[in-house]
């Protein structure tokens, strides 16, 4: 299907129906349809080889598609990388491939930032600015990177990213190997980031703390996109508008999950955590139901409270059905 003009310039980033392709090798990417409008953070998320890094080079244009349409900042990407690089950000997964460590900040900034032909006294004043809202103090601007911790080290990066005040900043895997206070810290400044410069984002990651930060989450897995939209509209997708049964027992076991799971008023059960269950029912105000049920088959709940999904837990069943799917594509017998 054709991209429209009306697409290409509603959209800081349109990816329509999207394949990649290594080749004659497998299928990387499959019929991938993504949109994302100027000022959105978009999360990519997915488990490791899903196809994430794949869809971002796409879109920064280092991977031209074999199928299908992608236009970043209104550009192509398969005929125009050159004009989307010197509009984009982009921070690595790594901080050494973007970061001097005898260089402070301020000094790394300057080096990247003259390939981009900014005057020393404007990148000195930018960088300032971005690092302050980072939550850089003035002394800590003027440590050597290699003194800097983790997390400092991160947000040093992420400035790198922002020099020159790109429309879309890119960050593959930001919160990976810090602490989870540090990853909640660092979501925290780009959220502030996107709020001040009103800097579309895209964060590559298989945390899936971004999600709450998210405008949009798109979800790779096996190289096709099984969840695409508004975080709480996804999750709202689920069964009874994304509300669930939390159930607590006394003492729960495998053989006890398996028999819950073949009672007719249950859709679906997630593990919640030690004898606790998440049980997916069509109406969560049935709860007399539910109960009966489960004492029917001499389950006795200690309590059973109505709760809101999380994107974890819609992120959790995404997976399930998938592997459903895969299971029944693979069991069905080829009748051509």
């Amino acid at each position: 299907m054709a991209i429209t003009q009306q697409e290409i310039e509603g959209n800081a980033i349109i990816l329509k129906n999207v394949e990649v392709q290594y080749s004659s090798g497998p299928i990387v990417l499959r019929d991938v349809t993504i949109d994302v409008k100027a000022g959105e953070i978009l999360g990519l998320v997915g488990s490791s080889g899903a196809g994430k890094s794949t869809a971002m080079r796409v879109m920064t244009g280092q991977l031209k598609p074999t199928k299908g349409y992608a236009f970043t900042s209104q550009f192509n990407a398969a005929t125009n990388a050159a004009d989307i690089s010197i509009r984009i950000g982009y921070v690595p997964q790594l901080e050494y491939l973007s970061l001097y460590d005898e260089f402070d900040a301020i000094q790394n900034a300057e080096f990247f930032g003259r390939n981009f032909g900014i005057n020393n006294k404007t990148i000195r004043e930018r960088s300032k600015e971005i690092l302050g809202i980072l939550g850089f103090p003035e002394e800590l601007m003027k440590q050597p990177i290699k003194l800097l911790s983790g997390g400092e080290k991160k947000r040093a990066s992420i400035a790198i990213g922002l020099i020159n005040i790109p429309d879309v900043l890119f960050l593959d895997e930001p919160t990976t190997g810090l602490d989870p206070h540090l990853r909640i810290q660092v979501l925290n400044y780009l959220l502030k980031i996107n709020q001040k410069f009103g800097t579309t984002l895209v964060i590559v990651s298989h945390d899936l703390e971004v999600a709450d930060y998210c405008t949009k989450v798109a979800i790779i897995e096996d190289g096709r996109l099984v969840g695409f939209g508004r975080p709480n509209e996804l999750i709202s997708s689920l069964p009874s508008g994304g509300m669930t049964l939390s159930v607590t027992f006394q003492g729960l076991n495998w053989s006890d999950v398996t028999r819950i799971e073949k009672l007719e008023s249950i859709i679906y059960v997630l593990h919640g955590g030690r004898n606790k269950i998440k049980l997916f029912v069509a109406d969560v105000n049935q709860i007399q139901i539910v109960y009966r049920s489960l004492r029917e088959i001499r389950l006795e709940p200690q309590s059973i409270v109505i709760d809101r999904c999380t994107f974890l837990d819609y992120f959790r069943l995404k997976d399930e059905l998938l592997k459903i799917e895969k299971h029944h594509q693979e069991s069905t017998p080829n009748l051509k």
